[in-house]
């Protein structure tokens, strides 16, 4: 079709081209291709951003990471929530732990593994007390750690990217797109008769409010 858009969603992107021009009240068979592509852009951007205020990713990816111990029960993940775990390995030993000796059913929503005799902290000493001066990063984890997209969800594994940040990506979208569509740079308010407008460029304080929810502080 003619009004086919040219660009693509981004990997992480937080939603659909399809929901989100229901939201903004456009109908696709009669939008063009530039205005498809601008939204797609807007989405694309919007992921981004809530991506990096949260200093984290959201979708379901496999990573392979390498950690210190904790000296603790909980080893904290840099990416969550928790789907599964391949292997934790030793690296100084070369042997896998018992995957029977750990497990995050309990906080895997926040990223933590919890071992009941611990994560036997290693490091280098230094100075005339000999004190551990930094850790050693010997554990090497290879899990699948976040949500499905809206984009990557299917009748059998369905989207569960939680309903709030997929708002944020709306809501930017809806702002951003009244800008252009307006031709309303730089507009913080306006008005004539019984007609007004208002477009804050700023981040909405209630986006940051949800987004610090979900950081790794």
């Amino acid at each position: 079709m003619a009004n086919n858009p040219t660009e693509l969603l981004a990997s992480n992107a937080m939603t659909t081209i399809e929901a989100t021009m229901e939201r903004l009240g456009i109908d696709p068979a009669t939008a063009d291709t530039t205005v498809k592509n601008n939204i797609i852009r807007l989405i694309n951007s919007a992921s981004q951003w809530v991506e990096t205020i949260a200093g984290r990713k959201f979708g379901r990816q496999t990573y392979t990471h390498r950690y210190p111990a904790s000296g603790s029960q909980e080893l904290v993940l840099q990416q969550y929530p928790i789907r599964s775990i391949e292997y934790i390995k030793d690296t100084e030993t070369g042997s896998e732990i018992d995957p029977s000796a750990y497990d995050f059913g309990m906080e895997g929503d926040v990223g933590v593994v919890y071992k009941d005799d611990g994560w036997a902290f290693r490091g280098y000493v230094g100075g005339l007390a000999y004190d551990y001066t930094s850790a050693r990063r010997y554990l090497e984890v290879k899990f699948t750690a976040g949500y499905i997209l809206p984009k990557d969800a299917t009748e059998d594994e369905p989207a569960d990217l939680p309903a709030d940040l997929t708002w944020i990506v709306w809501g930017i979208a809806e702002q951003e797109f009244s800008i252009i569509r307006n031709g309303a740079q730089g507009l913080s308010a306006f008005s004539i008769s019984d007609v007004s407008w208002t477009f804050d460029k700023e981040p909405r304080g209630s986006w940051l409010d949800t987004l610090s929810r979900y950081c790794r502080w």
